[in-house]
């Protein structure tokens, strides 16, 4: 991987990505510290009714499925720190060509540029699968 942040990347600049994303970190561990996650969860002295039973499951798999979605982001997010503190924020990691400014302002923990951000997309969706498989090459 080359080294040195992208040179599109300023000082100013990657001072206001690090603090956009220590703002975010934050934001994300207190939804996950707070009271309402905690309720979400506990069921309570009393068992449920047979009929509020798929409602609080349903409540329960979405809280869940949204802490795993923003534990997955702070992740993400702790990775562009890393990179930031290891001069290699802003440099797309498969090309290692500069990740366009517009980019990072949109989602400033990218790791990717467009391009490759794509093409990793439409080879992996969001299922995790490769894009290729057994139908694919029957014509």
């Amino acid at each position: 991987m080359a080294k040195g942040t992208a040179k599109s990347v300023t000082k100013p600049n990657l001072k206001r990505y690090k603090a956009a994303l220590e703002a975010k970190a934050i934001e994300i561990r207190e939804s996950l510290r707070s009271a309402k996650a905690s309720k979400a969860l506990s069921r309570g002295e009393e068992p449920l009714d047979e009929e509020e039973l798929p409602g609080q499951s349903h409540e329960e798999w979405i809280f869940l499925n949204r802490n795993h979605l923003d534990v997955m982001l702070l992740r993400q997010i702790e990775e562009a720190l890393v990179r930031i503190e290891d001069d290699d924020y802003g440099t797309c990691m498969e090309c290692e060509e500069p990740i366009s400014m517009k980019r990072l302002d949109a989602v400033p923990w990218a790791r990717y540029c467009v391009t490759c951000q794509e093409e990793l997309s439409a080879a992996y969706p969001s299922d995790g699968a490769p894009a290729t498989g057994l139908f694919s090459e029957a014509s």
